[in-house]
């Protein structure tokens, strides 16, 4: 039978037992046959859509790629049988089933981090590969593989004709990778903010609070570096940055032998990066290799720009570097304040609450800008310290350095009642479909739930599996889709009409 013969018949018993349910409740099996039925056609989609580039990129928060996916997003919609519209500026696909107030919302986001180094990935990153029961490619975790779960989880609700009490909202943004989420002051002007929600776009089983989130930029003005003529690294702010490089001025000979002593005397940390030294006529160019990880959890990765700040420091008397400099006192503020540690402690950031990991600080970008440099930093700390305490302290450690604090964006913590009916519904889904009694979460991440009131983030990452969103071979494995299509239809059964999942005989 073929698989298109296959996938009919298997929507028709779908729909046969979810018509055969009691009124009052859903049957565990008729919602995995249902789901079953449109998982081909899922998986399809997604390899599809992480092929189009949605990438956000700092300083281009509106590109063609990403209007491309929502459009192809509202085409699949309304194929399935769902109304779906691009919202006034085409940065935001609204899908929509049912009418009247009080609308249960879920969120996600279409744009994407850059890939980073195409050579360390097994699968081209924007290949939409299927391979090992996976598909392959930056976005299919985050956050295209939850868009694709959440989008046909309403098709196979509208599809079992259950009477809704209150409408779905699916949102797709298209800005969310740089926490520039001007994309949705769309959704607030057309009056199609939910009542209440959830983003799909963490972990399960829910996540009810999160850490703040601070992006600043930290400007180094003044003269050029006589040595130190180029230093930069990263992609993204809220990932670690996998590689860096500087190139320095002078007799390369001298340089070379200088920054080879150093190397061989650096202390690392139990995670140092590597590094690699090119001698050219004019100097010597010096790379160093990291590991990649999310931001909000830099102890995971390897930052090759601030290992390398730290090598360049320790060796500045030898190189020529001027202390005085811009590209100087930027070598010297990393390598003195932030170092090796990602909690903050030496910046006066470090702070601890009930149920979240202590605070973290990443160093994500580091670029020229004119003689001097700029480097971005991605804060995130738990309740109690709020924003403007953060960029205190941050101002304070600066000033040794003449460096000027500037914000780009900042957002006050999560928390949402863990013992809310919307927390405790979302939990009773995800235990009765998983077997796992853990508890609501708190996270060091910051999602698009801080967006409207009342939102948590549920989803779509399951404890234990690989979390390789901002990484490098970035994959979602096809039953963790499967999986999250039929949670996701069980919480809108559940919280839309009204319908709880029974067990399965």
């Amino acid at each position: 039978m073929s698989c298109k013969s296959w996938c009919k018949s298997a929507l028709a018993a779908a729909l046969l037992l979810l018509a055969a349910a009691p009124a009052w409740a859903l049957d565990r099996a008729a919602i995995d046959a249902a789901v079953a039925a449109r998982l081909a056609d899922a998986v399809a989609d997604l390899r599809a859509w992480v092929r189009i580039p949605s990438i956000t990129a700092e300083g281009d928060p509106h590109r063609a790629d990403k209007t491309a996916l929502l459009r192809a997003v509202v085409a699949r919609a309304k194929a399935l049988g769902l109304p779906a519209r691009l919202l006034p500026g085409e940065q935001v696909a609204v899908v929509e089933l049912g009418r009247g107030g009080h609308a249960l919302g879920i969120l996600v986001h279409a744009d994407v981090v850059p890939a980073g180094d195409a050579a360390r990935w097994t699968h081209a990153p924007f290949g939409g590969e299927l391979a090992d029961g996976a598909v392959w490619g930056r976005g299919s975790q985050d956050d295209k593989g939850p868009l694709v779960a959440s989008l046909y989880a309403m098709a196979a609700l509208n599809d079992a004709g259950l009477p809704l009490t209150r409408p779905v909202r699916l949102i797709v943004g298209s800005s969310e990778e740089n926490m520039d989420w001007r994309d949705l002051d769309a959704v607030r002007q057309a009056g199609l903010v939910p009542a209440e929600g959830w983003t799909a776009d963490a972990a399960f089983p829910v996540i009810y609070a999160e850490k703040s989130y601070l992006d600043v930029a930290l400007l180094f003005d003044g003269p050029a570096d006589p040595a130190l003529r180029a230093f930069t690294g990263g992609t993204a702010v809220n990932a670690v940055p996998e590689s860096a490089a500087a190139s320095l001025a002078g007799d390369p000979k001298a340089l070379g032998a200088a920054l080879q002593a150093a190397i061989a005397a650096y202390d690392g940390g139990p995670q140092p990066a590597t590094f690699t030294v090119t001698r050219n006529p004019g100097g010597v160019a010096i790379t160093a290799r990291g590991k990649a990880a999310h931001g909000a959890r830099p102890q995971a990765g390897i930052n090759a720009v601030t290992h390398l700040a730290r090598l360049l420091y320790g060796a500045r008397t030898a190189l020529g570097i001027d202390a005085a400099s811009a590209p100087g006192r930027t070598v010297a503020f990393i390598a003195e304040r932030l170092g090796i540690e990602t909690d903050g402690a030496t910046l006066g950031l470090r702070h601890t609450a009930p149920g979240f990991e202590p605070s973290t600080v990443n160093l994500g970008l580091l670029v020229p800008v004119g003689s001097g440099l700029r480097a971005q930093l991605n804060v995130r700390v738990p309740p109690g310290l709020d924003l403007a305490a953060q960029q205190a302290r941050l101002t304070e450690a600066l000033l040794p350095y003449q460096g000027r604090l500037a914000v780009v964006e900042g957002k006050e913590a999560l928390w949402v009642d863990p013992d809310s009916p919307l927390v405790r519904t979302l939990l009773g889904i995800y235990r009765q479909f998983t077997g796992d009694q853990a508890e609501p979460l708190a996270i060091g991440g910051t999602t698009y739930a801080k967006a409207f009131p009342n939102f948590v983030a549920f989803g779509m990452g399951f404890p234990g599996g690989p979390m390789l969103a901002h990484a490098e071979n970035e994959h979602l494995r096809v039953d963790d889709l499967r999986r999250g299509m039929s949670i996701y239809l069980a919480a809108l059964a559940q919280l839309a009409a009204g319908v709880p999942v029974a067990p399965s005989p």
